[in-house]
């Protein structure tokens, strides 16, 4: 079954990676060794990083204008898989893709994949958790247990 994809800023190496993996137009070599149509070949949407074109890739469906927000976050809104390269994008397109999400309401699952760098999350607040073995739960659940059993007896 096909899926509506859209990936951000064709022109990076990350993005272009990307529509190289997600690309199945083609379908496999039959007899002949002619590669034929798939008919449910990914329908896919991008954007340039730096300007509006309508050129587009062999794979693409159509090329989104940075210059018509508008239209870009309807067809946004239409695909299931939508992906953002942070090394050389920009936050406010992110932003733009969550607010098209959020007005074009649907029941069909969605998927928003960020792809960043390790370092982008450095100036991010650490909020550690402890992780604990199933063996320590299991300990403080009998010391607490203990110490319940351990109050009632001095009350007798």
């Amino acid at each position: 079954m096909s899926k509506k994809v859209f990936i951000n800023n064709l022109n990076t190496f990350v993005s272009r990676q990307l529509l190289a993996e997600l690309r199945n137009d083609k379908a496999a070599a039959g007899e002949d060794g002619e590669e034929a149509d798939n008919a449910d070949a990914n329908v896919i949407y991008g954007t340039y990083i730096d300007k509006d074109s309508s050129e587009k890739p062999p794979g693409i469906k159509k090329m989104l204008k940075r210059s018509k927000p508008r239209l870009a976050m309807k067809y946004l809104s239409e695909c299931d898989l939508i992906i953002y390269d942070l090394h050389a994008g920009n936050p406010t397109d992110v932003r733009r893709a969550l607010e098209a999400l959020k007005k074009y309401k649907s029941e069909d699952e969605k998927v928003l994949i960020l792809i960043s760098s390790l370092m982008a999350w450095q100036g991010t607040p650490k909020n550690l958790e402890e992780i604990k073995t199933a063996e320590q739960l299991a300990a403080e659940d009998a010391a607490k247990q203990v110490a319940v059993d351990g109050d009632g007896a001095d009350g007798e």
